[in-house]
């Protein structure tokens, strides 16, 4: 099974060195084998966007460049690890979804990395699985 997500020949001119990973992830349960070490991490993510952390803010600034290089205000648009973080910084808390989508907001805060789901119905690509 692989899966080849479209890059824009744009987006690779002029970011060379962007990366994309996918994981294509079927039939996800709910169910959730640790609840409590899912809960660590939610909470080890929320003390973090207290924090100031240099590696993360310098991706999220990174990310912040990115967007005005295609038009789009950061500042009223950010990439979802920004604008999760401020959500975070403001309410305390990071919004609960479900486990799968919480699991990648909270790593998605910790390193300052957008990360998203898809449904692959209406994703374009390659595919072959």
């Amino acid at each position: 099974m692989s899966f080849t997500p479209l890059i824009d020949p744009e987006i690779k001119a002029r970011y060379p060195d962007f990366h994309l990973i996918s994981i294509v992830v079927r039939n996800a349960g709910i169910d959730v084998p640790d609840a409590q070490a899912l809960n660590d991490t939610i909470a080890a993510a929320e003390q973090a966007a207290l924090r100031d952390d240099a590696q993360r803010d310098a991706r999220l600034a990174a990310w912040a460049v990115a967007y005005e290089a295609f038009g789009t205000k950061a500042n009223r648009t950010p990439c979802s690890a920004a604008a999760l973080l401020k959500r975070v910084r403001k309410d305390g808390s990071l919004p609960r979804i479900s486990p799968l989508v919480d699991a990648y907001n909270a790593v998605s805060v910790l390193y300052g990395v957008p990360i998203g789901g898809e449904d692959l119905d209406l994703y374009q690509g390659s595919r072959d699985f």
